[in-house]
C-alpha cells in the first residue's frame, strides 16, 4: 500500500513531535513534573535588614529549612547596597559552586522624604559601610543592585510552588506590607523579631528599632497580622549589658560559638559556615566614622569583631549588641524551648515569646541559644533542598 506525498508528511509530522516530546521527558525539561515547578508543603520566606544580627541568623535557617527567598528591605542598611553583598556571602561559595542559589530579592525602601534622620541613629553609617563589605569579607563592595519597584510581585513569584509559606521577618516592616497580600493565602505563620506595637509587657514604651525606623508601616503590618498566625520573639532586657565584660546573665553572642573553644566546636570550616565565620573572625583593622557624641578610645581601629565580640563593641562604635535575630530564627527551628510572656496586667499589647528559662538561670538560658546556634548554622554546610 502507498501513502500519497501530503499523508506521508502529516505522518512525519507526528513522528518529529513524538520524538521532540521523548527527547524533553528524557532531559527533564518543558514539564510542570519537573523538580523545578513541583509543589513543595512548606518553604520559608526570610526578609531582613542585614544587621550583624542578621547575617548570623539566615544561615542557621539556610541549613534546615527550604528558603524559597531573602527580601532585602531598608533599615540598619540599604536594599541596594544589602542585596549584593548577601549574595555574595550566601551564594558564591568558593569551595561550593554548585551549592543551590536562594534568590535575594532588592526589596522595599522609604521614598526619599520618609527616610530617617541619621542623626537619630548615629550608627547606622558605619554599620551600613561594615554590611555593604558584609563585616569585612569583601576588599572591595559589590556593585550595587538596581531598585525594583516590582519585588511584591517578585516575593509571590518565589512562592509559588510551596503549598505554605512561613515568613521570618528580622528587618523593617518596609517590604512585607507590600508583598503579604499577594500570599496572605499562603501564609502559615510569622516570626517576627520584637515585641508587637504598644506591647508594654516587658519594656513599657519601646518598640524595636525595626518597627520605629518605619513606624507607618509598622502600623500598617499590625493590622495586616491580623488573622494570620504571628509570633513576636524577644529576648529579656538584662541591665548592664552593654559594657566591655557584660555578665553571663547577658544575652550576647560569644567568641566561643563562632571561632571554638571552651568545649564548643565553633563553625565548620567549610561551606557557608565557614565563609560565615570568615566574615565574623576577620582583624584587619581600618579606620571607621564613629557616631557623633561618642568617645573614641585612643588607638582603637574597628574590625568586623567590633561589630558583635561584646568587648569589641565597647570599644568600638557599634554600641549594645545581643542575639536579637538568631533568637527569632532559632525560634523557627525550636520553638518548643520558648514560652509565651503575657502584657503586665492593666496595660495594652499583646502575647510575644521568650527562650524558656534553663533551671530558672538566664546564663544557662543563654549558654543553649549559643550552642543552638552553632549546631544549626553548621547544618548549612548544606543547604536544605
Amino acid at each position: 500500500m502507498f501513502l500519497n506525498r501530503n499523508r506521508l508528511t502529516q505522518y512525519l509530522g507526528y513522528a518529529f513531535v513524538l520524538l521532540a516530546s521523548a527527547l524533553l521527558l528524557a532531559c527533564g525539561g518543558g514539564s510542570d513534573s519537573s523538580s523545578s515547578t513541583a509543589m513543595r508543603s512548606s518553604c520559608v520566606l526570610i526578609d531582613n535588614d542585614y544587621d550583624i544580627d542578621d547575617m548570623m541568623a539566615i544561615p542557621l535557617v539556610v541549613g534546615s529549612q527550604y528558603v524559597a527567598a531573602i527580601v532585602q528591605s531598608e533599615g540598619y542598611t540599604m536594599p541596594e547596597q544589602s542585596a549584593p553583598a548577601i549574595e555574595q556571602l550566601i551564594n558564591n561559595l568558593p569551595d561550593q559552586p554548585n551549592q543551590r542559589k536562594i534568590p535575594i530579592i532588592v526589596g522595599g525602601q522609604q521614598g526619599a522624604d520618609g527616610r530617617q534622620d541619621l542623626t537619630r541613629w548615629s550608627r547606622l553609617p558605619f554599620f551600613r559601610s561594615m554590611m555593604n563589605l558584609s563585616n569585612g569579607l569583601f576588599s572591595t563592595l559589590p556593585t550595587p543592585a538596581q531598585s525594583n519597584s516590582a519585588y511584591a510581585q517578585q516575593v509571590a513569584n518565589s512562592v509559588a510552588s510551596c503549598s505554605s509559606v512561613s515568613v521570618l521577618i528580622i528587618g523593617t516592616y518596609t517590604s512585607f506590607i507590600n508583598y503579604s497580600p499577594l500570599i496572605r493565602d499562603k501564609i502559615s505563620k510569622v516570626v517576627i523579631m520584637g515585641q508587637g506595637i504598644r506591647d508594654d509587657s516587658t519594656t513599657p514604651g519601646k518598640e524595636s528599632f525595626n518597627c520605629n525606623y518605619d513606624f507607618s508601616a509598622c502600623e500598617t503590618a499590625m493590622d495586616q497580622l491580623v488573622g494570620l498566625n504571628a509570633f513576636f520573639v524577644d529576648i529579656p532586657r538584662i541591665s548592664g549589658c552593654a559594657s566591655a565584660n557584660p555578665s553571663a546573665d547577658c544575652y550576647s553572642p560569644s567568641y566561643q560559638m563562632v571561632a571554638g573553644g571552651g568545649g564548643t566546636a565553633g563553625l565548620n570550616t567549610n561551606g557557608l559556615p565557614s565563609r560565615l565565620k570568615s566574615a565574623l573572625m576577620s582583624t584587619n583593622g581600618f579606620a571607621c566614622s564613629w557616631p557623633s557624641g561618642m568617645p573614641q578610645v585612643p588607638g582603637t581601629l574597628c574590625n568586623s569583631q567590633s561589630t558583635w565580640v561584646p568587648a569589641d563593641v565597647y570599644a568600638g562604635p557599634g554600641g549594645e549588641m545581643l542575639l536579637w535575630d538568631q533568637t527569632a530564627a532559632l525560634f523557627m527551628l525550636h520553638p518548643e524551648i520558648f514560652e509565651p510572656i503575657p502584657p503586665s496586667p492593666g496595660t495594652p499589647g499583646r502575647y510575644h515569646y521568650e527562650p524558656t528559662l534553663v533551671d530558672g538561670s538566664y546564663a544557662l538560658t543563654i549558654q543553649r541559644l549559643r550552642q543552638l546556634w552553632t549546631q544549626d548554622t553548621n547544618r548549612a554546610t548544606t543547604f536544605y533542598q
